[in-house]
């Protein structure tokens, strides 16, 4: 365990915001790895999308196992703690990195394209399975997404490959979107607005209050948003967010519980354990040794 949380970066081989490895390849990608365990926990600072074609795989991502099976497709969204398990090694499938800021540019931030469900782990599973696409597959964008990647032919070879990532992408998007039809797009935007504030600003203030005001909005609003969004209160999910941002420290970092609770907003460390074992029914001691 490292005293800091290893963060991996986008690394490429080609000059292209993706790479498209068949799981064979990723996981000789993953042995060869020397800057972190790939099979550890560990924070990822790009987006990756897991395919799996033939047999079944669990993957570990934010404290959680998803089972993978034929057709299923899992999303991890950048600052999310993951790991792969060795079973990966026995599943035959494909895997898809992308450079963050290619994806918060054309689609997070775009007017044009809005992804409001998909990688909104807050919100949606990150997984979905092949019964869910009825009859839109993913399988055969995703083979041709990996023949051009490999294609010896450069000419407009980016363009060609947002185009095929293009597709998978609204593909998944509209799954979820049908899925979850309750949750209104204006919602979805207040929403997505109030989390990227959390994210930035939970060290320094966890009151619900202080974001709706930054928001504009009325704190019976925002909690209403949020309320008919996530099924959780403003204060239970500010509280939630916190709660995993300690539980990826403790389980991926060496710090000590003061540091860590400094790291998370709390000047008392014997406050952040109270509040830890209130939401978790554990120490963060007993969390880390479990983990």
């Amino acid at each position: 365990m490292t005293k800091a949380l290893p963060k991996v970066s986008f690394k490429s081989n080609v000059e292209f915001d993706i790479e498209v490895m068949t799981f064979v390849e990723t996981y000789e990608k993953l042995k060869q790895t020397s800057s972190h365990n790939p099979f550890s926990a560990h924070k990822i600072q790009f987006y990756l999308i897991l395919i799996v074609v033939e047999n079944t795989y669990s993957h570990y991502v934010d404290f959680k196992s998803y089972d993978l099976k034929e057709g299923s497709i899992l999303f991890i969204a950048k600052n999310q703690v993951h790991y792969f398990t060795e079973t990966f090694k026995n599943a035959k499938g494909f895997c898809i990195v992308l450079n963050s800021q290619f994806l918060e540019q054309n689609y997070f931030l775009s007017k044009k394209t809005n992804l409001n469900r998909l990688y909104n782990y807050h919100l949606e599973s990150p997984v979905i399975h092949s019964e869910e696409m009825e009859k839109d597959e993913f399988i055969s964008s995703i083979s041709k997404l990996y023949f051009e990647y490999h294609f010896p032919n450069n000419f407009e070879k980016s363009e060609m490959l947002r185009a095929y990532i293009h597709i998978i992408l609204i593909k998944a998007e509209r799954i979820k979107q049908l899925s979850n039809q309750h949750v209104k797009v204006h919602w979805l935007k207040v929403f997505n607005e109030f989390k990227a504030l959390l994210e930035v600003n939970y060290v320094k203030t966890r009151s619900s209050r202080f974001y709706a005001g930054e928001l504009f909005v009325s704190y019976k609003f925002l909690n209403d948003v949020v309320k008919k969004s996530t099924g959780k209160t403003i204060k239970v999910f500010i509280d939630d967010f916190v709660t995993i941002e300690i539980k990826r420290y403790l389980a991926s970092t060496s710090l000590s519980i003061k540091e860590i609770g400094y790291k998370t907003g709390f000047e008392e460390s014997a406050n952040m354990i109270k509040f830890f074992k209130k939401n978790t029914h554990k120490t963060p001691l007993q969390f880390r040794k479990e983990f």
